[in-house]
């Protein structure tokens, strides 16, 4: 992860909260930063030493004014294999998976909607879009420290890979055949959000076992991805509640 710094606290506080290599962290002198005395407490069991620091020093550590007095050196952000993370999934487990979304806000928000929802893991494309960086920590709250990230350089491939271990495939299609408020959910199913703009790739759309869209009222076409997974995501967890 380039810089090596993420910033805000709840972003700090996942990372600590997750066990991720802290290096340090950083606290403006002149901030008086809600909250911070749990985290602190936690850094000291946790032997990460920290810092107070002008706000200058922070403000050029992160590039920005917007750190709300608190930041931290991180070690890089480590993705997971396809095999290790179908190692550690549960009998009843759901996957996320992006074709090509673009935007580090996105993936950030499509990554701590999977994690809210608890998702298994998160699979997405190790080319043509956005991979971790800080922008993706800032944006999933620090749950991107929670939840394993792989990266997939032939996402169709991984998706039979994801057969082959029994997971289920549903694409989210605006025009899919399937409502997905009708779908009975398996224990194993991976739910494909596709591009930002273009939607899933026609292979993609090939490889999954079904297409299925949200019904949407009035004229509107379409959901941000972000959006969309999320009601997705959700629909899974509450149909596995009622079991």
């Amino acid at each position: 992860m380039a810089g090596d710094i993420v910033f805000g606290l709840n972003a700090v506080t996942e990372a600590l909260s997750a066990g991720r290599g802290i290096n340090r962290i950083y606290i403006a002198k002149e901030s008086h930063v809600r909250g911070i005395d749990p985290l602190l407490d936690e850094a000291r069991a946790r032997k990460v030493p920290f810092d107070f620091v002008p706000q200058a020093k922070l403000n050029e550590l992160t590039g920005t004014r917007e750190h709300q007095g608190i930041a931290a050196a991180v070690s890089p952000l480590e993705y997971t294999t396809l095999n290790d993370c179908l190692s550690q999934c549960p009998p009843e487990a759901t996957l996320l998976v992006l074709d090509q979304v673009q935007h580090p806000k996105n993936l950030g928000m499509l990554i701590r909607s999977a994690a809210a929802a608890g998702a298994s893991g998160v699979l997405l494309t190790a080319r043509g879009g956005a991979l971790l960086d800080e922008s993706v920590v800032r944006a999933s709250a620090g749950t991107v420290f929670h939840v394993p990230v792989v990266p997939c350089g032939n996402l169709s491939q991984a998706l039979r890979t994801l057969q082959d271990a029994n997971f289920w495939i549903y694409g989210l299609d605006a025009k899919g055949p399937d409502n997905i408020f009708d779908v009975k959910w398996p224990a194993r199913c991976a739910l494909v959000v596709g591009n930002e703009s273009e939607g899933l790739r026609p292979g993609v759309a090939k490889a999954c076992d079904h297409l299925i869209h949200i019904p949407l009222a009035r004229e509107i076409d379409s959901l941000n991805a972000a959006i969309a997974a999320s009601v997705a995501l959700f629909q899974v967890a509450a149909t596995r509640h009622r079991r």
